[in-house]
């Protein structure tokens, strides 16, 4: 990551290092950068493994998308769910997760060990904030094997 003062978190693994730097820019001066501010075009390298999720009125969110790649790893399609619906499948951290993002207004990183449909798998996740009108009302994740190197 950058320099930035008021970001403490370091990305480790190279996709999501490279997700946060663009993030990074297109913040600038902001607390977060909006969901307008990316095109489809510039989050392709991630797709696959991309999370947006709608930060609902409550305490609730909902998958907008929830990339192909993670359907294959994990097992399952969260698209159109609501996070408190599917934590059968992904436990109680992710929204615990989404929660703190919401509320700090700040990425999270973690490595950890996630369910799948096969087995249970080490794992990186970012998520960072997207901001409209000084609240967040998207959070985009991705998540990676935590051995991987590509895509």
């Amino acid at each position: 990551m950058t320099d930035s003062p008021n970001l403490s978190i370091e990305v480790t693994h190279p996709q999501l290092h490279a997700l946060c730097e663009l993030w990074e820019r297109k913040r600038g001066a902001r607390t977060a950068p909006s969901r307008a501010d990316f095109s489809v075009e510039e989050l392709r390298p991630w797709l696959g493994h991309l999370i947006m999720v709608d930060c609902l009125d409550g305490d609730d969110f909902r998958f907008r998308l929830y990339g192909t790649a993670l359907v294959r790893i994990f097992g399952f399609d969260l698209t159109a769910r609501l996070v408190s619906e599917v934590s059968g499948h992904i436990g109680d951290r992710p929204a615990a997760e989404y929660r703190q993002v919401r509320r700090l207004g700040t990425p999270f990183y973690v490595a950890r060990r996630s369910p799948s449909a096969r087995e249970y798998l080490t794992m990186d996740k970012l998520a960072l904030p997207l901001m409209d009108n000084g609240v967040v009302t998207k959070i985009m994740a991705a998540i990676y094997h935590s051995d991987s190197a590509g895509g």
